[in-house]
């Protein structure tokens, strides 16, 4: 008797020390992506979506990114070097104009912040919300500055349920940007 009593703290004990464990540490490799324009740090394992794979995703969409890393549709994260004129000066607007968009576009979005951060000595206009898409709730980074006077969109997604696990490794990947150029 004594030893069941004994045994269920311990259990419960254990359990609580399972539960409370740090997510698995998330390896990053970096990466120099769009023609060597960018390095940025990329989750190792995670590979460029194939252009079916792209053609497939983005068959309904205007306009579709330039690459695309993930880890088999847990996570991903989307490049699109656009065609709109872009430099330092213009980032604060940027960041004012696509927060207004973003919240006219999805009044649902929970949003945990927005603004213009200082990243490796340049101006990167960032938001972090979670947004409905197809049914479900998506953890979004998403992050932007200019390159070679043209406007870089990055974007983090995964499923709701794991941004705990790569809320931190999203915030990594923005802040280790960096423009060859």
């Amino acid at each position: 008797m004594k030893k069941a009593l004994l045994v269920t703290p311990v259990f419960c004990l254990m359990l609580l020390l399972m539960a409370a464990r740090p997510f698995a540490e998330v390896e990053l490799i970096k990466k120099r992506v769009l023609s060597e324009r960018v390095e940025i740090l990329i989750p190792k394992g995670f590979e460029v979506m194939s252009e079916q794979q792209m053609d497939f995703n983005y068959a309904k969409a205007q306009s579709r990114p330039s690459v695309i890393y993930t880890n088999s549709k847990e996570a991903s994260i989307a490049f699109s070097y656009t065609d709109n004129t872009a430099d330092q000066d213009m980032i604060d607007m940027y960041a004012d104009n696509f927060y207004k968009m973003y919240s006219k576009q999805y009044k649902e979005a929970k949003w945990f912040n927005h603004g213009v951060k200082e990243v490796n000595g340049r101006k990167v206009g960032y938001m972090e919300l979670m947004k409905p898409e197809l049914g479900h709730e998506v953890y979004n980074l998403v992050f932007f500055t200019d390159v070679e006077g043209k406007l870089l969109m990055c974007n983090f997604t995964c499923a709701d349920r794991q941004k705990p696990e790569w809320e931190n490794v999203a915030k990594q990947i923005m802040t280790s940007f960096k423009t060859n150029g």
